[in-house]
């Protein structure tokens, strides 16, 4: 139990503070960004790394008990969003509440939908059905993690490639490449490929009914501020993509692509991101290990780590000149040369 308490103390901060904008209004409304934007980043760059993780069963309550809170705190947030307000509040929640479900809650996701069990893996899909991405969950395991590092998977951000042109791309790509794996696994079973088992049904169809459901409560202005809470927060998503496999190769080895490597991912270590995220910074050691749960990874000595902590890095990406400068020479001096993964591309 012990090991768990600074998960909750930092999740139950963040949650806390996003009820209290909703309730109090004010200065409320910025606590949750000024925590998630700034106290976060410069913790990160104060306090030692983390070890300690709790065992199996405290990662599981955790992560249950983060996703049940997950849907009552998104219909608070839509809810305040559309009831609108001073134009620099609204922003400021607005950006908090982008940032808390696009990284913490899509990371809670992510766990779950790697997980045992067909309960928590429903609450993973559920929670990126409710946030109108549903197809990262065949997206995410079926795509990306076979193609990593390679130009079949659109998740992974070219050299030199702006997150600005990277973010279309790797929205569409996932969502169409997500659809071609599930009508293959259809048609391998001997069914149409758009059979009602087709998890797309669900995911389309869930993402619709929470459209409506937010329409026929909240009107014009809750569908809006529901879309738009959800396309920010996929954008946090996607960003997190970018940032942890930006420039990353695998090597053409003629028939195939080597392996996945722990070279194949950035990684960062720094405790209080690592606590609001589930340890998804540690990401090389996820990829070799997609069924590990979060308390058990780690960074090995061998992990590309990036220079700052991720929410540092999230925002160098939005102004791809600087971070060309941070980053392509951190890729340049890789134990490959470029000149091979721009060919293992081509």
């Amino acid at each position: 139990m012990l090991a768990l308490a600074p998960y909750i103390a930092a999740l139950g901060l963040s949650v806390g503070l996003l009820v209290a904008g909703a309730v109090w209004d004010g200065l409320w409304d910025f606590a949750s960004l000024v925590w998630m934007a700034m106290v976060v980043a410069c913790l990160d760059h104060i306090l030692p790394e983390h070890s300690d993780a709790p065992d199996e069963a405290g990662a599981k309550a955790l992560t249950v008990g983060l996703a049940l809170i997950h849907f009552p705190l998104l219909a608070v947030a839509v809810w305040t969003l559309a009831q609108g307000g001073p134009v620099w509040n609204w922003i400021a929640y607005f950006a908090a509440a982008g940032l808390y479900f696009g990284q913490i809650m899509n990371s809670c996701a992510h766990e779950l939908i790697h997980a045992g069990g067909r309960v928590r893996r429903a609450l993973g899909r559920w929670i990126y059905v409710t946030l109108l991405f549903g197809h990262q969950t065949t997206a995410h395991p079926g795509v990306h993690h076979i193609h990593v590092a390679t130009p079949e998977d659109p998740n992974t951000a070219r050299y030199g490639e702006a997150w600005w042109v990277f973010c279309f791309r790797a929205w569409h790509g996932s969502f169409w490449k997500g659809l071609a794996v599930e009508k293959q696994r259809q048609r391998r079973k001997g069914r149409h490929g758009w059979n009602r088992r087709n998890p797309y049904w669900v995911y389309l169809g869930g993402g619709w009914l929470a459209m409506a459901l937010a329409f026929g409560t909240l009107g014009w202005a809750g569908l809006a501020a529901y879309v738009a809470l959800c396309l920010l927060s996929h954008s946090q998503l996607l960003i997190t993509d970018y940032v942890l496999h930006y420039g990353m190769r695998r090597t053409w080895m003629g028939e195939r692509y080597e392996p996945v490597g722990p070279q194949h991912s950035w990684n960062a270590p720094h405790t209080v991101t690592n606590l609001l995220t589930l340890h998804a910074p540690r990401h090389s050691d996820h990829h070799a290990h997609p069924t590990r749960g979060f308390e058990a990874l780690r960074i090995g000595a061998d992990a590309p780590v990036l220079p700052y902590s991720l929410p540092v890095m999230v925002t160098l990406a939005l102004w791809p000149h600087l971070w060309r400068r941070v980053m392509n020479p951190r890729v340049d001096a890789l134990p490959r040369s470029q000149t091979s993964m721009d060919t293992a591309a081509a």
